[in-house]
């Protein structure tokens, strides 16, 4: 399984839209092959961040899920909404005994940059 947790900063006069796009990807991202889960969360004590977090059955369905026309439809809308540092993590869970995948893995930010 393969986790990921992605952190927006947006503007606060734009929040409200921010939420409304991220909710919108979530939807369409949990009809995605591999998807377990895809929420949006606004953080209680930094209301203006938007928290993505997202459960994958494995790399090859988080990839797919960066090919997807939805994804860039939100990576094109989203930067002039972002006020602030997007970070985000990847964590690859295994089974007692399983070993973690090796090799790079890819990472897509909010401006719609891919880190290998």
């Amino acid at each position: 399984m393969v986790i990921v947790k992605g952190l927006i900063p947006v503007r606060d006069n734009l929040r409200e839209s921010a939420v409304a796009l991220a909710q919108e990807l979530a939807q369409q991202a949990r009809d995605e092959q591999g998807c377990l889960s895809y929420e949006v969360y606004v953080k209680a004590d930094a209301p203006r961040v938007i928290m993505l977090w997202q459960q994958w059955t494995d790399l090859d369905a988080l990839e797919r899920h960066f090919d997807s026309e939805h994804l860039d439809d939100f990576l094109d809308r989203i930067p002039d909404m972002i006020d602030g540092e997007v970070h985000s993590l990847r964590f690859d869970v295994t089974e007692d005994g399983e070993e973690p995948p090796a090799g790079p893995v890819p990472s897509a930010l909010a401006d719609g940059t891919v880190l290998h």
